[in-house]
């Protein structure tokens, strides 16, 4: 094996995979440094892949309770029941299938994959540690893509069986009969959403005025009450004092409260960490900025470092695979003397896998109130989309916010089991400038869900057409 490269990227990950991928296709020699026994990361392991893959299960579970109002009967099936060790088994042989084709790509493109732990011992140069052995390898530039791991907090003791994070979820082996959910974000709202559906009755424990507090105030609001009825209770503006597992039950006490709350199981979600810790950051003095993530400059990604770059979670830029891989790409670039426009994060879509899905765009409409921003906005029901009625879809809207002047689309905001595939066509649109006009004019295929972006354009403008 060769000790010397163009590139080593350190993290296997959507960015550090995909990035180290296309340095190699760019013509460097190219090697990927991942601790991990499998490749991909969070996302594909522990993360993205395996948590809709189980909302897929309760989505389906959802559909099968309704086969009657189809005109469909399976003898036998009047009242489905959730499999829950089927769904384990159909999540690890998807998480399998992926992390594999992740291996197949590595050799595919000719990156070398070196196992064990990467820290950076000087410039164009990394240590790899792998059962007590050290190997240093030297290269012209390093990618640093260590993602980030679930955070905790100092008076929450995880004890990964009975109080788990999102990464120790995945060992239950049985859906509890109770379970609280200490914060309402993207994670606890999308497990929340599929445990609540499973059949455990659901407390989101949201220390903020609003579940999932970077999304727009009314999406949020829908999503609470989507959430009350899929067995979920939603506690807002409220702090947890104390967590405490005793025996087979968990005690949380709430601010405002003396008596304990009793629960079976508790998920800690409260956002995640950049992994940052030993990975020779302070040997080079690569600075960190006052929340803990590497500093970068968003028009190269090059750390304070020259030849030293970082993206994806551990750079303070939105946590989402997506993001990192588009960071990635787009760092590779900059190393290969290419010349890009920097990314507009503006146009960097997000989206919440729960029932219904949120995905958005751009500012909130409380953003533009706060910045005094002049703006228009309207929203448009899938209550009025055949397709959304015919596909039992119908909850949820699309409301778009827009300068009024000169129809520049400021923000998306969209509630629906399709979110996450529409809120595409919006990025695109964005990118590429397009005005609110635009996206009117433009012809939808009838009847499809994603027609109502042409009817929620024209609803902006102050001309619904079929409303």
């Amino acid at each position: 094996m060769s000790t010397n490269f163009d590139l080593i990227v350190i993290g296997s990950g959507p960015a550090g995979y995909e990035g180290a991928i296309y340095a190699s296709q760019l013509g460097m020699k190219v090697a990927l440094i991942e601790k991990d026994p499998t490749l991909g990361g969070t996302c594909l392991n522990v993360g993205c892949i395996p948590a809709k893959s189980m909302l897929q299960s309760a989505l389906m579970l959802d559909k099968a309770k309704k086969f009657a109002s189809y005109g469909v009967k399976i003898a036998g099936s009047d009242n489905p029941e959730l499999d829950f060790p089927q769904v384990n088994k159909r999540r690890d042989e998807i998480v399998k299938t992926m992390t594999n084709g992740v291996s197949f790509l590595m050799k595919k493109n000719k990156v070398e994959i070196i196992r064990g732990f990467g820290s950076i011992s000087g410039k164009g140069q990394v240590d790899v540690t792998s059962d007590g052995k050290k190997t240093t390898y030297t290269c012209k530039n390093i990618l640093v893509a260590t993602g980030s791991r679930a955070r905790h907090l100092p008076h929450i003791k995880v004890d990964g069986k009975s109080i788990v994070t999102s990464e120790e979820i995945w060992a239950w082996d049985k859906v509890p009969e109770t379970m609280a959910v200490l914060g309402g974000g993207v994670i606890g709202c999308e497990f929340a959403s599929a445990y609540g559906r499973y059949g455990s009755k659901v407390t989101i424990i949201e220390m903020a005025d609003q579940i999932c507090p970077t999304e727009d105030h009314e999406t949020a609001a829908e999503l609470t009450k989507a959430l009350k009825k899929q067995n979920c209770e939603v506690l807002t503006s409220v702090k947890t004092k104390s967590v405490t597992a005793k025996g087979n039950k968990v005690e949380v006490v709430l601010e405002g409260e003396n008596s304990p709350r009793v629960f079976e199981k508790v998920l800690l979600s409260v956002g995640r960490a950049p992994n940052v810790e030993n990975i020779g950051l302070e040997k080079v003095g690569i600075k960190l900025n006052d929340r803990g993530f590497i500093d970068v400059d968003l028009k190269t990604y090059q750390t304070n470092i020259p030849g030293i770059y970082a993206v994806g979670d551990v750079i303070p830029t939105p946590q989402l695979a997506h993001t990192g891989s588009s960071e990635a790409l787009y760092a590779v670039d900059i190393i290969a003397g290419k010349k890009r426009h920097p990314i507009n994060y503006l146009t960097n879509p997000a989206a919440i896998y729960t029932y219904p899905e949120i995905a958005s765009i751009g500012y909130t409409e409380n953003q533009l109130k706060k910045a005094g921003r002049n703006y228009k906005s309207a929203k448009f029901p899938f209550t009025a989309i055949a397709k959304a009625r015919i596909d039992d879809i119908a909850d949820g809207f699309v409301k778009i916010l827009i300068d009024p002047k000169y129809g520049e689309v400021l923000g998306v905001h969209i509630v629906n089991t399709k979110a996450s595939e529409m809120i595409a066509e919006f990025a695109l649109g964005n990118n590429l400038e397009m005005t609110i006009e635009d996206l009117a004019h433009t012809i939808h295929p009838h009847p499809t869900v994603s027609e109502i972006i042409k009817e929620a354009a024209h609803a902006v403008m102050g001309h619904p057409i079929n409303m």
